[in-house]
């Protein structure tokens, strides 16, 4: 009889250490698959998926952007070949939306204008970026003319917030009787919370993840 019991015994005892075993492997092989996740977070420095992200208009941070100085190519007097602008709207990670004003010329006359700006910031490699802008407003002569645009911007994070770099690019105006393309070249600068090397925004309070050179700065362009 005592023989049974211990037999019972053992293969109850063999059972219950087999199930923990099973527990055990199963809790090991989830806390591996947690630890890959993070890992891949970690390296791709992409912590959501781009694809379900809402754009929040209040929570998107403020920027301005500059171009004090633009020269278009070709033949003319210097008042006539230097063109000015500055944006003001949103960031929503790797797109900025705004509002830019400007004119198209230094001379007094009817050259103003206004013009809304999508500008994607296309690449990053430690303090630089490359960003790349399509526009489309209004010309405030007499045929009210359309206006487009082109652009390319390299710019370099020389501060926390402030970018400066250099920008190319084209603007077509058009209207009833006349058209005409101007390719330019000139300066910009930017002011806002930077980008990490994959295009999230730096927040206040999160670490920089990614981007070198830039050590004791918390947020910038």
């Amino acid at each position: 009889m005592v023989i049974r019991f211990l037999a019972l015994f053992s293969i109850i005892l063999s059972a219950q250490t087999t199930k923990l075993q099973a527990q055990s492997s199963a809790d090991s092989t989830q806390t591996r698959a947690n630890q890959n996740r993070e890992t891949y977070r970690t390296l791709s420095r992409s912590p959501e998926d781009s694809t379900r992200s809402v754009f929040n208009f209040k929570a998107a941070p403020w920027y301005v952007r500059s171009s004090p100085f633009l020269i278009y190519t070709g033949a003319g007097k210097p008042n006539d070949r230097i063109a000015q602008s500055i944006e003001i709207g949103k960031t929503f990670n790797v797109i900025d939306l705004g509002i830019a004003f400007g004119r198209n010329s230094l001379r007094p006359d009817s050259t103003l204008f206004v013009e809304g700006r999508v500008t994607m910031d296309v690449a990053n490699y430690g303090v630089f970026a490359n960003e790349m802008t399509i526009g489309a407003g209004r010309v405030f002569d007499q045929q009210g003319s359309l206006m487009l645009e082109l652009t390319y911007n390299i710019i370099a994070q020389v501060a926390p917030r402030l970018g400066i770099g250099l920008t190319t690019g084209y603007y077509d105006f058009s209207n009833e009787t006349t058209d005409a393309s101007k390719t330019f070249y000139g300066i910009c600068i930017r002011y806002g919370l930077m980008r990490t090397d994959s295009g999230a925004l730096i927040r206040v309070g999160r670490p920089r993840v990614g981007r070198t050179g830039r050590s004791g700065h918390a947020h910038g362009r």
